[in-house]
């Protein structure tokens, strides 16, 4: 049967010279709003999540007691074993740590150098893969301590070899840092315990006072009395090694497991958190009085599974409010109920020497609290829960990308078979196509729905996770797709691109605009106990984010160019770039987004505005790219050091002189995650036939994508900038990898659906028209 001739393509008129003189002013709008937006709307951003730094809060009155243990999680307390550890949710304020350091899991001599350093640290010399198999190394014992085991001078004998072992890395940390700050602030000091004396020692090794233990381990009762007396004599800050707990099932075969099981070492810490409590509390400076602060936090993992950890503070609170209450939180994560083991440096510092300190090389912000109002009950239940979403997550991660990309092949190879069948004749090929296009809706609907999905506690599942969280992200997939297949726009080809397209964008900039919860361990998003990114916009959904807007933005700007609308397409194209450039680099706080999202934006404008690119014109788009850039990362370095995203903190770095160490740190990761595997190795590859088979489909057969472009003339200059704003987020960011494949894995089967239409709109017979009636032959 012949093929029906394809519809003929739309006139569309070339651009004016009327066109071409206000393109300009567009193109500066464009800019000018990128520019303005930042600093008129990020003061009144509502970041209720985590406490402002305007807040109360300071220097604490009293004494300041750091107790800092291992591998203790929120799943080992409860109110009858460990009464101490869970009164902290009723007394102060509760929440969860983030301990990754340098290798995937933290051992407790990686903890306490974080905190050492403000940074990520490490005490092993090996790469990542013998790091996997080695044990984790014991807490060397200060030297030339008292004998007597009364407090005295002491020196860290490991000091050389762990700023050896951080100068070597890419984190730029600085082990002494703490303890050097405190020395020039004119701070008193205790290290009780190796790992204490690891936190206070000075960049030299010294440790101003350290007392050990009697045994290989502290007594409760010779704790008290240790902490009894630093109290009497005045000692500004007390910290405290509680002893780690070790999980003997997750530890290397190298690793001695401790004869105790899991219950007995959270009781031994339990008790050391007793004692300290009951000493602050017959010194006369009990926390929950205000009289000092008490914080206690879990600084490493139990073993080779990185979880969240135990954290709780009672007392008087650095930022948030007079003291701790509620969840705490921290501006580096942005996140209610979860901090990093590098926000405890800033916190000491702030409570010790007040929040005015001025020690540079801080990457943390001091942990302060909010939701004051939440029962102890509540509090534990969020924290609880933080826990319970990432594990729950972590092992579905893996499968669903895998099954993601197999699955996708799988629709390309059925569209292949479908469109090149007759099917029994028109009406059996439109009935197939149909069915084609609704199938690769779906598809287009499932990476919004795994940020959805999360609106539903699937994780509190009994039984199977990954049927709990397949369950919910098809309930969120069938309305998605009923919205794009069943509205006005479903008859138009490029309909249900631009819904899906727009769905995907608007759920993540609603995400990222009150916190950032959705994305937060979902299976496109990010995941806390790798502690990357706590907030806005990750790669991966960078790469959905900007693709959806694209799409979103070709469908509604070739809809109006087919209607004659040409001024109106390209202020739609301006004004929404220049709202997801701002989404993106600010409340998105991604800084490898703006780079390929104003390139992508402005180049899509020039083609809606029939003008012609020149490389003139791409030199200066380029130019505006590098000011936009540089102006947002401007505007957040220019508000107050608690208050900025990474962007601000990355101009300081670059003043400080760390620019090289990010850059080689992401490069590496980019490579690493390039060569990790099968399916990223020939990501590459797949892109690279993608993107040509998008530029000339004629050369390869695809004539229903031909016939697409030849019908919605925005369509191919739209897939040319995504083709722009892929490439350069692979080529500025970190893990950038992803970016490509996760763009186009959202982008092709919307492509699919409206190449689907094109062909059924073409195989639909045309409108009869009426007979002219016969004259009767009475006239």
């Amino acid at each position: 049967m012949p093929r029906p001739a394809p519809v003929p393509a739309p006139r569309v008129s070339p651009a004016s010279p009327a066109t071409r003189r206000w393109l300009p002013a567009v193109l500066a709008v464009l800019a000018a709003l990128a520019l303005a937006l930042p600093a008129l709307v990020l003061p009144a951003r509502a970041l209720a999540a985590t406490p402002g730094p305007d807040a109360a809060g300071g220097a604490a009155a009293g004494p300041v007691v750091l107790v800092g243990t291992g591998g203790l999680r929120w799943s080992d307390v409860s109110a009858d074993a460990t009464p101490v550890l869970a009164g902290l949710a009723g007394e102060g304020a509760v929440g969860t740590v983030a301990v990754r350091s340098v290798f995937t899991a933290a051992c407790p001599g990686d903890g306490w150098l974080g905190l050492s350093a403000g940074r990520r640290a490490t005490d092993f010399d090996g790469t990542s893969a013998e790091h996997v198999r080695a044990a984790c190394a014991p807490l060397p014992v200060p030297a030339d301590a008292p004998a007597d085991g009364a407090p005295g001078p002491a020196q860290q004998p490991d000091a050389e070899r762990f700023r050896a072992i951080a100068a070597a890395g890419t984190f730029g940390a600085s082990p002494g840092l703490l303890g050097d700050a405190l020395a020039d602030g004119g701070a008193t000091t205790l290290a009780l315990g190796p790992g204490a004396a690891i936190a206070l020692a000075g960049r030299d090794g010294s440790v101003p006072a350290y007392a050990g233990p009697s045994g290989d381990a502290w007594e409760p009762a010779e704790l008290a009395e240790r902490v009894r007396e630093a109290v009497d004599a005045g000692t500004d800050l007390l910290v405290v090694d509680a002893g780690a707990v070790r999980d003997p099932a997750d530890l290397p075969a190298e690793e001695e497991p401790s004869a105790a099981s899991r219950a007995e070492q959270v009781a031994a810490v339990e008790a050391r958190v007793a004692a300290v409590r009951e000493a602050l509390a017959g010194a006369g400076a009990d926390p929950a009085t205000g009289a000092s602060t008490l914080l206690v936090t879990s600084l490493a993992d139990a073993g080779r599974t990185a979880h969240l950890q135990y954290a709780g503070a009672v007392g008087a609170a650095p930022v948030g409010g007079d003291v701790y209450d509620g969840l705490l939180g921290s501006r580096s994560t942005r996140q209610t109920g979860i901090v990093q083991t590098t926000d405890l440096t800033p916190t000491l510092l702030a409570l010790v020497l007040g929040g005015d300190h001025g020690t540079p090389g801080l990457v943390g912000a001091p942990v302060g609290s909010t939701e004051a109002g939440a029962s102890a009950a509540e509090r534990v239940e969020k924290v609880r829960d933080l826990d319970l979403a990432a594990q729950a997550v972590q092992p579905l991660v893996q499968p669903f990308y895998t099954g993601w990309v197999l699955s996708q092949v799988v629709l390309y190879a059925l569209a292949t078979v479908a469109l090149r069948r007759s099917w029994g004749g028109p009406r059996g090929r439109r009935r197939v196509l149909a069915w084609l296009r609704a199938l690769a809706v779906v598809y287009g609907a499932v990476p919004a729905s795994t940020f959805l999905a999360n609106t539903l506690p699937w994780w509190r599942a009994e039984g199977s996770h990954l049927l709990a969280v397949t369950g919910a992200c098809a309930l969120y997939v069938t309305l998605i797709t009923a919205l794009a297949l069943l509205g006005p726009w479903r008859r138009s080809p490029l309909g249900p691109l631009g819904v899906v397209g727009a769905v995907t964008a608007g759920v993540l900039t609603v995400d990222v605009l009150t916190g950032s919860r959705l994305i937060t361990s979902s299976l496109n998003g990010l995941q806390p106990v790798v502690a990357g990114r706590f907030y806005g916009l990750g790669n991966a959904q960078f790469a959905l984010f900007a693709t959806g807007t694209l799409l979103a933005v070709v469908a509604v700007a070739d809809a109006l160019v087919r209607r004659g609308r040409r001024r109106a397409a390209v202020a739609v194209v301006a004004v929404v770039g220049a709202a997801a450039v701002w989404v993106n680099g600010v409340p998105g706080a991604d800084f490898g987004g703006p780079p390929a999202s104003v390139p992508a934006f402005g180049l899509l404008a020039l083609h809606v505005a029939g003008v012609r690119i020149t490389w003139r014109r791409v030199l200066l788009l380029l130019a505006g790219t590098v000011v936009v850039i540089t102006s947002i990362a401007l505007v957040d370095w220019l508000r107050p050091v608690d208050d900025q995203t990474h962007l601000g903190r990355f101009v300081q770095t670059v003043l400080d002189g760390g620019a090289w160490q990010v850059v080689e740190r992401k490069a590496l990761q980019n490579w690493r995650i390039l060569i990790g595997s099968w399916l990223t190795l020939v990501l590459p590859f797949a892109a690279a036939f993608t993107a040509f088979v998008l530029a000339r489909p004629g050369a390869v057969g695809v004539s229903a994508l031909q016939r697409a472009y030849d019908r919605h003339p925005v369509l191919k200059p739209g897939t040319a900038c995504l083709g722009v704003l892929l490439v350069i987020g692979f080529a500025v960011n970190d893990s950038g990898t992803a970016i490509p494949a996760v763009g186009l894995m959202l982008a092709l089967p919307l492509l699919t659906a409206a190449c689907t239409q094109v062909l059924a709109l073409e195989e639909r017979p045309a409108p009869s028209r009426p007979s002219e009636p016969t004259p009767s032959p009475l006239r």
